[in-house]
């Protein structure tokens, strides 16, 4: 025992668990656990969990170290829109949950809003670019969720297996719905701030700059990024769904199957954002030829 009033104290406890590993695993010597007592004299116990938070502690305090040495007081900044963010998520969350999941989408429709003008606010300030890029950011990202629930009106939604959607008892399709939004913010506010920023120092360097090759330099710079991002989004995919289809593949399930099951909803989700993030680029550079200045 490391704490609690029988610090200091050895036991001895089984370990059962499966070849798969699917919902349990092989303890080693050195790992660190979390236990339960199984009777009130507290001389019985079994192993809940693998302490994992030590790692995770390490590595939070390893980024805002390195975020503070190279990006000083730009990285605080993120630090902030990142645990501010955390605080309004968790709300949403907790106000779905007073409203028993009846507004699902409309709250994470909100909290969309919120996270891109917090976010931004804080990364860009109240200027002219934070403008463009809050309205480009939450016009990309509606855009593209219009166009997906148009497809799943136009094919009928045949082929989504909500069920699929990890941990969904209850309402699977509003969950991957609102999934679908938060999923693409992400890139698509990524791309409207490069976008922006670049297009607001030719601004500041070429102030004579005529508008129209201002949007054609948005068109330009949007092109250059718009294939790495998308395959960003893709191997972010690829390694959240790995272990699960390794876990499928390994049980016996047929490649088609373990596709079904573990990636197709999370390659809809990709192919989505995609789409968001292409619109984005001549709405970022249109928006910035109307407001970040420039010859007529």
């Amino acid at each position: 025992m490391l704490n609690g009033a029988n610090r200091g104290k050895t036991y001895r406890t089984g370990n059962v668990y499966t070849r798969s590993g699917a919902v349990d695993q092989q303890y080693r010597t050195g790992q660190q656990v979390f236990i339960s007592w199984q009777d009130k004299a507290r001389t019985k116990l079994a192993i809940t969990n693998q302490k994992r938070d030590t790692v995770i502690v390490f590595l939070i305090w390893l980024v805002a170290v390195v975020l503070l040495a190279v990006m000083r007081w730009q990285g605080a900044i993120a630090i902030l829109s990142v645990v501010a963010n955390i605080a309004l998520f968790l709300l949403a969350i907790q106000f779905e949950l007073l409203r028993y999941g009846a507004s699902m989408l409309w709250i994470f429709a909100a909290l969309n809003v919120l996270f891109t003008l917090v976010t931004l606010l804080l990364i860009l300030g109240p200027k002219r670019q934070f403008l463009v890029s809050s309205i480009a950011t939450l016009g990309g990202t509606f855009l593209a969720y219009g166009i997906f629930v148009l497809v799943l009106q136009v094919t009928g939604g045949n082929g989504l297996h909500y069920e699929a959607v990890a941990y969904a008892l209850q309402q699977p399709k509003p969950i991957f719905w609102a999934s679908i939004m938060i999923g693409s913010l992400g890139a698509i506010m990524d791309e409207t701030s490069d976008i922006s920023s670049a297009l607001a120092q030719i601004v500041i360097e070429t102030p004579d700059v005529h508008r129209w090759q201002l949007f054609r330099s948005g068109m330009t710079v949007g092109r250059e990024i718009v294939g790495p991002l998308i395959s960003i989004l893709f191997l972010i995919f690829m390694a959240d769904t790995f272990p699960m289809a390794v876990l499928y593949l390994n049980n016996g399930n047929s490649f088609s199957q373990t596709f079904t099951w573990t990636m197709y909803l999370g390659m809809v989700q990709s192919l989505v954002s995609a789409i968001g993030i292409v619109v984005t680029v001549p709405l970022t550079s249109f928006l910035s030829m109307l407001f970040l200045g420039g010859r007529k």
